[in-house]
C-alpha cells in the first residue's frame, strides 16, 4: 500500500520580515583600455621645449663719454689799484676752491691785501680773524699758495706771499678789505636799502595810520 508524506508544517515569522539583501553582482572588471592610456601616459617623455636661436647680432658699440668740458685757464696779472687787488685776490680763491684747496680757502679768504708787486703779496688779518693768519702763516701753507700764485701767470712767476696781523686801527680802518667783509658789507647795504623801501612803501603807510601799528622787524632775503 501507498504511505502518503504530511507537509512540512509552515514557519511561522516572529517578527517583521526582512527584505532580502539584493545580491551584489560581480565587480566590474577594469577594462585594459584606461590602464593602458594611463601607464602610456606615464612612459611618455616630456615634450622638449626649442631654446631660442641666440642672437648673433653684433652689440652696439658703448655710448662715447661727453667728455668734460676743458678748464680754461686763468691767467692774473699784477694789480695796479685797490679795486684790482680785491677782484684778482678772488680769482684767486676761485682758483682755489676750483682745485678742491678748501683748507687754503678758508683761511685765506679772510685775508685783506695790502700790497701787490710782481715779487710779493702782502696779505693783512684783522684783530678778529687773527687765529686764522696764524695757521695761514705756517711755511708749508705759504709755499702751497705760492705754487699756486706760480701757474696763474707769467706775472706772478717770482711772488712770495707773506703774511701781517693787523692791529686795532689798521682793522677798523677803511679802505681795503678782504673778500668776506665785502660781501658782507654789500649785503648789509643791500639789507639797508630794502628795509628803507618797505618802510616808505605806500601799502606800508597805509596800514600803520589805520591801525596805529608799529614796524618791529623786517625781514628780507639778503
Amino acid at each position: 500500500p501507498t504511505t502518503e508524506r504530511a507537509p512540512a508544517p509552515a514557519r511561522v515569522s516572529s517578527g517583521p520580515e526582512r527584505s532580502a539583501a539584493p545580491e551584489r553582482g560581480p565587480a566590474p572588471e577594469r577594462g585594459p583600455a584606461a590602464g593602458s592610456e594611463r601607464g602610456a601616459a606615464e612612459r611618455a617623455p616630456a615634450p622638449v621645449v626649442a631654446a631660442p636661436a641666440p642672437d648673433r647680432r653684433p652689440a652696439p658699440p658703448p655710448a662715447a663719454a661727453t667728455p668734460a668740458e676743458p678748464r680754461v685757464a686763468l691767467t692774473i696779472r699784477v694789480p695796479t689799484s685797490a679795486a684790482e687787488s680785491l677782484a684778482s685776490w678772488n680769482a684767486v680763491l676761485t682758483e682755489l676752491e676750483a682745485r678742491r684747496k678748501f683748507s687754503l680757502l678758508g683761511w685765506f679768504q679772510h685775508a685783506r691785501v695790502m700790497k701787490w708787486t710782481p715779487e710779493l703779496i702782502e696779505l693783512g688779518f684783522p684783530v678778529d680773524v687773527h687765529s686764522m693768519g696764524e695757521m695761514a702763516s705756517e711755511a708749508k701753507t705759504l709755499d702751497e699758495l705760492r705754487l699756486v700764485l706760480k701757474e696763474l701767470g707769467p706775472e706772478l712767476a717770482l711772488i712770495k706771499p707773506t703774511i701781517r696781523m693787523l692791529d686795532e686801527r689798521e682793522s677798523s680802518a677803511a679802505g681795503v678789505r678782504s673778500v668776506l667783509e665785502t660781501t658782507r658789507d654789500r649785503s648789509k647795504e643791500e639789507r639797508t636799502t630794502r628795509e628803507a623801501e618797505a618802510r616808505e612803501h605806500p601799502m606800508t603807510k597805509h596800514v600803520l595810520q589805520t591801525f596805529g601799528a608799529q614796524i618791529k622787524e623786517i625781514k628780507t632775503d639778503v
